[in-house]
């Protein structure tokens, strides 16, 4: 599971798994409705260029068709059209995102988030900034589907990971992961031991983390759905 959470997934590696977990029953997004549904249809129908599918992945384009200026089928030529560093910046975020769910729940699993690392009032800011995320998102659907409302709804997801990475402090896990894989790759004396032995604690998971981290990737689906398939399924896969 570390190296799940080390290793960056290719594109190609998300949409082949997406496929095969395409039954997930990842429950209907609190934030989406038909309108949205309707969205997302007609970002759907647009044929991709093969080359930036390669490079990005449809999760990757569907959410920039979303957040940037949609390029016009007649633009000279098609591919220039888009903005890279604007692909970059959303191809970064669906990293982050996921990077943080798989590392929130191993870190979950082996019982690591306890009163001393994760406070009720940090749980109680990232419910806060879960609903006010919704709700934000629901008020751009009700406004029309407009490219400032479009982009305002990606703005909002980001911001809530923000929130999460803190709270959940993520990029501490992520070093302390780091650590174990080079002891793990170079171990010396008990090492190897120490880092398996008793790595997941049923008993000692917080249910607050796993509900957090499920709800992310339900208000994440309707816009990401190949890699919040995979994240799903992991999240909710028993040890």
């Amino acid at each position: 599971m570390v190296n799940d959470v080390l290793t960056p997934m290719n594109h190609r590696e998300i949409e082949y798994n997406a496929k095969k977990l395409s039954g997930c029953n990842i429950p209907d997004s609190f934030a989406c409705d038909n309108a949205l549904l309707e969205w997302l249809d007609e970002t759907g129908k647009r044929v991709f260029d093969d080359d930036l599918v390669m490079d990005y992945g449809t999760d990757c384009l569907r959410l920039y068709l979303l957040f940037d200026n949609t390029p016009k089928e007649n633009d000279a030529p098609y591919y220039d059209s888009w903005q890279e560093g604007a692909l970059e910046g959303i191809y970064k975020f669906l990293g982050r995102y996921r990077r943080m769910i798989l590392a929130a729940d191993e870190w979950n699993r082996r019982g690591n988030y306890n009163e001393e690392t994760l406070s009720s009032a940090g749980i109680d800011r990232m419910n806060q900034a879960l609903e006010d995320t919704a709700a934000k998102i629901r008020k751009c659907i009700s406004r029309g589907n407009t490219m400032p409302n479009r982009h305002n709804i990606v703005s909002a997801m980001m911001e809530l990971l923000n929130v999460y990475q803190k709270e959940l402090k993520i990029g501490e896990i992520l070093t302390s992961f780091h650590a174990h894989a080079i002891e793990t790759a170079v171990p010396h004396g008990d090492t190897l031991s120490e880092i398996y032995a008793g790595q997941y604690r049923a008993d000692r998971q917080n249910t607050d983390v796993t509900k957090l981290c499920q709800n992310f990737v339900i208000l994440m689906a309707p816009y990401a759905p190949d890699l919040s398939k995979i994240l799903w399924k992991s999240i909710n896969t028993l040890s």
